[in-house]
């Protein structure tokens, strides 16, 4: 019992149509587009809930509570969303000693949506992890016994760097890739505090060496659901995808580099034309020919 239906229904993984291949904000291209965060419900949930987490992190005392509070509202409402959270529940304590894990972080910010719910079931602080390196923990026990500085404001209340000598964090995120805002970003905002991630976990791995880059950083990973080949021609067999699109992801998955080759030997014009459309495209085609000019002149 996984999640590729809910994925798919949800359009939280799409897969791309003939000839039109995703852009990656790394300026590279493929045939699956991941949203994790579309498994709060539907798109339009998810859109909205990521409205709020970025209004909120404006006010970090009250961050933790009032985005817990639509969580739990969610959790009520949604079948696809609560399956999720159950699931990964339900992987997280057959796979970690949950006694030996202090706090739960979650990175800025669709880790939240994952984060914040895990942290309320299992009794956990909530380390909230930004992108310019700060952490926020919101806890339930004495502020004094975390250190730090107490940010308060009317009711609610956080911990600014929060002492994490000696505690060991379970980091939750949306998806593992090749891990990179792990490595960049959530790892050492972790250490910064004087604490370490020593475990993680992801709803998604794209199977694109993530987890083997956190092995070697000393991260013990899981994921819920692995988007390897087994899962999308188990797509096709449920009738969620056709034997093309699950085959351009077996290519892609196994060399992205060929699939992109490949792609372009048989559409030419496919870069020119994105340049031409303008906008987003536009920047992460010129991206794109820029890292390539850059290989070929070594």
């Amino acid at each position: 019992m996984g999640l590729s239906r809910e994925l798919f229904l949800t359009k939280a993984l799409e897969m791309a149509e003939p000839g039109r291949p995703f852009w990656y904000t790394s300026g590279t291209f493929g045939p699956i587009y991941i949203n994790t965060h579309y498994l709060y419900g539907s798109a339009e949930e998810a859109g909205k809930l990521l409205e709020q987490i970025e209004l909120e992190l404006k006010e970090m005392p009250s961050f933790y509570d009032r985005i817990h509070s639509e969580i739990k509202a969610q959790l009520k409402k949604s079948d696809i969303y609560k399956k999720a959270i159950n699931l990964a529940v339900e992987k997280i304590g057959a796979t970690f000693d949950l006694s030996a894990v202090d706090v739960i972080s979650g990175g800025e910010r669709r880790d939240f949506f994952f984060s914040i719910p895990l942290a309320d079931i299992f009794e956990k602080p909530h380390l909230s992890l930004c992108k310019d390196g700060s952490a926020y923990l919101h806890s339930y026990s004495e502020a004094s016994d975390w250190g730090g500085t107490l940010l308060e404001k009317e009711k609610f209340s956080c911990i600014y760097q929060p002492d994490l000598r000696a505690k060991r964090v379970l980091h939750i995120a949306d998806i593992i890739v090749l891990a990179s805002s792990w490595i960049e970003k959530w790892l050492p905002a972790v250490e910064k505090c004087g604490g370490k991630a020593e475990y993680g976990f992801a709803i998604i791995d794209r199977c694109q060496g993530g987890l083997q880059i956190l092995a070697a950083a000393g991260v013990q990973a899981e994921v819920q659901e692995r988007t390897n080949n087994e899962f999308f021609f188990a797509a096709v067999e449920a009738g969620l995808l056709t034997s093309v699109q699950a085959a351009q992801a077996s290519v892609f998955l196994q060399n992205p580099q060929a699939y992109e080759e490949e792609f372009l030997r048989y559409h030419p014009n496919f870069l020119e034309e994105e340049i031409s459309g303008g906008g987003k495209n536009k920047e992460r085609a010129l991206i794109y020919l820029k890292k390539h000019e850059q290989e070929s002149a070594q």
